[in-house]
């Protein structure tokens, strides 16, 4: 009888201790769901962080875009005009070959270390490479930028060809021309000016062209992260 007792007690042991077992892989599976969901979770909210950046670099590439077209537009003029002294200047907009636009992507600055504790790896990876295309783009950005403020703008005020008068308005309420046309004419025929200006017309159109190239991009990174951010939940 004391056997057949302590049989008893050894299999109610047992039991009680695969409950125990199973009790405790239990809450451990639930804590890891938790844990997991609240990971998504996270991982959602950095994304539409992320895709609210990502739009307002767009509505700067495109304002930068628009810059560049309108630069470009009076470079080629003046280069026109080397080749073909009957060519015509509107002197009004010719202050823009002194003008930069900007490129500062804040989706990179604000997000490049979060994302690469991301879990999902096509997430990751598809930002990393963006931001790979960002830095592209940023180089040829600072070879135009350099052109622009260290060579084109030194030279123009070495001849003197800003026009003081035009940081004040007259009676009439109109401009004067930012540049002098006098000296402009002039340094058209100046092999140096020439030489900036062929400069300035390289890196503005490959600056250009590798942004309107990232705007593409910029477009189909917000759809992607977009439709798989839906899908988590």
């Amino acid at each position: 009888m004391e056997q057949n007792k302590t049989g008893k007690y050894i299999k109610y042991a047992i039991g009680e201790i695969v409950l125990v077992v199973i009790g405790i892989l239990i809450a451990l599976s639930i804590n890891n769901w938790n844990e997991g969901r609240k990971n998504d979770q996270k991982e959602s909210l950095l994304i539409k962080n992320i895709i609210e950046d990502l739009n307002l670099d767009s509505v700067h590439i495109n304002q930068s875009l628009n810059e560049l077209t309108n630069q470009l537009d009076v470079v080629d003029d003046l280069i026109g005009k080397v080749l073909d002294s009957k060519k015509i200047l509107d002197y009004n907009s010719m202050g823009l070959v002194r003008y930069s636009s900007d490129f500062r992507p804040i989706s990179q600055r604000n997000h490049a270390e979060p994302i690469s504790n991301l879990e999902n790896k096509f997430t990751r990876k598809t930002l990393q490479n963006y931001f790979l295309k960002e830095d592209k783009v940023l180089d040829i950005f600072k070879e135009y930028e350099d052109i622009i403020h260290n060579k084109i703008r030194p030279h123009l005020s070495d001849v003197g060809m800003h026009n003081l008068k035009s940081l004040y308005e007259e009676s009439d309420k109109t401009r004067q021309v930012l540049l002098q046309p006098e000296i402009l004419e002039e340094q058209l025929g100046n092999i140096k000016f020439q030489q900036l200006l062929f400069e300035r017309r390289l890196k503005t159109d490959a600056f250009k062209g590798l942004l309107n190239e990232l705007k593409i991009d910029n477009q189909t990174l917000i759809k992607t992260l977009s439709e798989n951010n839906n899908n988590l939940f």
